[in-house]
Order: structure tokens, then C-alpha cells, then sequence
């Protein structure tokens, strides 16, 4: 999410590059495009929440359902890290887009990941229990205001001027398990064994939800775990973020 191009690369991996050529590969016709505002994209950023960028999603669908060389009942759409939500929130509209792949996606609500992914930094740094719990509650703070809009005169400035805005209220409100409860869509799951960032106990809560799903007949659902790949879906040692 944010400023990022169609390779949407990252420690010199353009992940999204290499997934497409994959797609390509085994014959699919692969879509991606550089997110509003940049390159030739139009839209801004700073007013842009979840629901914004999973509109450019539908309006992408809509222009690929009016082309001739493409089945407009063979869409899928596969979102990659933050874009999984998108994906998700795309997918409950309607019936344009036929199936969902969510790839290193998050299964938790924005608010438990910041706080999963700070207690795992924490836990590597020399600093007291104080200091830990401190981190935490400024941690704390920052989330409550950014879902209710109030409490943000305890937040330091530069934290709040960082966080502060529509698309992390958005993410950190969202949660994936619910939205995926009302998909009708197949789904399938990939994620590495070796991710860190996003650790691969999000996939379990997602093949879990999706396979939970009330529809009768429940929708098809297939997780895959490669193992030996981190959250670049590269081959990693440890697959922690410091490897990049």
C-alpha cells in the first residue's frame, strides 16, 4: 500500500514481478498495476483508506471484464501482504471477481498484527521490563486513537503525524477473518514456511475462517505452505526480516 510501483519491490526482490511472470508462465493472462499515485496512476494517497485502494481494485476488474480476450467469469484477483486485504474487500461486492488468492496476507486484524509484530521486536531488545511495558502502552495509545479518533494528545507529534491518517485507521480496524466469512468465492492460501513478518500461524487462521465459511456447499478452500521461503517468497535461511 502506499507509493508502490507494479514489482512493488522490496530489498531489491520485485515481488510482485516475479509472481506475475509465474502467473504468466503456467498461462494465465496477469493484470498489475502501479497503486494510485504513482507513475501514471492517478489518485492521491493521504486521504486514501482500505476501502479506496480496494476500489481500484473493482474499477481494474470492471475494465478487464469489457475486454474481448479475457473471460469475465474466470477473473481472480491475488493479493500479496496488505494486498490481500484489498483483495478480500474486492471480493465481497459481487460476483465479478470468481476467486481469491491471498499470498503472505495477515490474518488478524491490523491492531493484534502492530502489536504482534512490536512484542516480537521487543523481545530481541536489551531494555528493561519497564521499558518493554512503556513501549507497549505508547504502542497501546496509538492504535485507540487511531480507531476512535480521540487520545491522540497522548501521542508524541511525530508518532501521531506518521499515524495519524485514513489508510492506518482503515488497516488497523480491518479484520480479514470477517471479511472473509462473507466471501463466495473459492480461495487458496499460499504462504512461506519461513515468513517472520507475517508468521505463517495467519495462514492456519485463514484457511480456518475460509473453511468455517456458512454457504452450503462451502466454498472450496487450499492452503499452501512452501517451505524453504520467507515473505519475499525467496529461499532464506532464517527468514527474518534482517535477512532481506
Amino acid at each position: 500500500i502506499g507509493t508502490l510501483d507494479r514489482d512493488e519491490t522490496t530489498a531489491g526482490i520485485p515481488i510482485l514481478g516475479h509472481l506475475a511472470v509465474a502467473l504468466a508462465d503456467a498461462g494465465y493472462a496477469v493484470l498489475r498495476y502501479d497503486k494510485r499515485g504513482t507513475g501514471q496512476s492517478g489518485g492521491r494517497t493521504e486521504s486514501a483508506t482500505l476501502t479506496s485502494y480496494a476500489d481500484d481494485v473493482s474499477r481494474v476488474v470492471d475494465w478487464l471484464m469489457r475486454r474481448k480476450d479475457v473471460d469475465p467469469n474466470r477473473i481472480a484477483v491475488v493479493g500479496y501482504g496488505d494486498g490481500g486485504s484489498l483483495a478480500l474487500v474486492a471480493a465481497g461486492r459481487g460476483k465479478a471477481i470468481r476467486a481469491v488468492a491471498l499470498l503472505a496476507t495477515a490474518g488478524r486484524a491490523g491492531r493484534e498484527v502492530a502489536l504482534e509484530q512490536q512484542q516480537k521486536e521487543l523481545a530481541r531488545l536489551a531494555i528493561t521490563d519497564a521499558d518493554k511495558a512503556a513501549k507497549i502502552a505508547l504502542q497501546t495509545r496509538l492504535l485507540d486513537a487511531a480507531a476512535t479518533g480521540k487520545g491522540w494528545d497522548a501521542v508524541p507529534g511525530d508518532v501521531r503525524k506518521a499515524s495519524d491518517t485514513p489508510w492506518f485507521r482503515s488497516w488497523v480496524l480491518f479484520d480479514p477473518v470477517a471479511a472473509l466469512a462473507k466471501l463466495s468465492q473459492p480461495v487458496l492460501i499460499v504462504h512461506g514456511a519461513l515468513d517472520r513478518q507475517v508468521p505463517v500461524a495467519h495462514a492456519d487462521r485463514l484457511e480456518s475462517a475460509s473453511r468455517a465459511r456458512k454457504q452450503s456447499p462451502v466454498p472450496p478452500t487450499r492452503k499452501v505452505v512452501i517451505p524453504g521461503v520467507n515473505h519475499l517468497f525467496v529461499a532464506a535461511t532464517t527468514g527474518e526480516v534482517g535477512e532481506y
